[in-house]
């Protein structure tokens, strides 16, 4: 056994070491603290405050395609006209863009024109036909909104399904990512 005859010898050095593993858990300790922290941060955010959406069909195009990834903000109080919204119905999640809101009236015209209170809608790329689920004209009721697609000739919307609850609407899209071709 050595001997110990310097200030500061063998035990010390003992002790350094034992410091050392002492602070180095500590460390880790505080790391991995701070990552659970930040998962749960992350995990109430998405749950509560955002939502993602992958794109699945061609509904939105050509403002969103097949494979686009949507960030959309779910504490939203109310939606305007244009507001592009994630929704529940059918089963499936799916996008479409605000048309009309509660007391509003809808209609489509032979010719395809779609009118909101007697106001022609712009900036419609597709024609619109009517779907057999709504007869126009079409007072949207109270606490439910009315969505169309883009994509007018292949949507599935509002026309299909009737207005959309404001409790389906799970948000407003506040982001796209593209992610085609990856």
């Amino acid at each position: 056994m050595p001997r110990v005859t310097e200030k500061g010898g063998l035990a010390e050095g003992v002790i350094q070491t034992r410091w050392a593993k002492a602070r180095d858990r500590e460390g880790w300790l505080s790391l991995l603290g701070k990552v659970v922290v930040l998962l749960a941060a992350l995990w109430l955010l998405f749950s509560f405050v955002f939502c993602l959406h992958r794109v699945r069909g061609n509904d939105m195009y050509p403002a969103m395609q097949d494979g686009d990834v949507v960030l959309a903000w779910r504490l939203q109080g109310s939606y305007n006209q244009k507001d592009v919204v994630v929704y529940e119905a059918g089963g499936k999640q799916r996008l479409g863009r605000v048309l009309a809101k509660e007391g509003d009236v809808v209609d489509l015209t032979d010719d395809g024109q779609v009118t909101v209170n007697g106001t022609p809608e712009d900036n419609e790329i597709y024609q619109t036909q009517a779907g057999k689920a709504v007869k126009f004209p079409y007072l949207v009721p109270k606490g439910k909104v009315f969505v169309l697609g883009d994509f007018r000739t292949q949507a599935t919307d509002s026309r299909k399904l009737g207005a959309i609850s404001t409790d389906d609407v799970e948000g407003v899209t506040i982001g796209l990512l593209r992610r085609r071709k990856f």
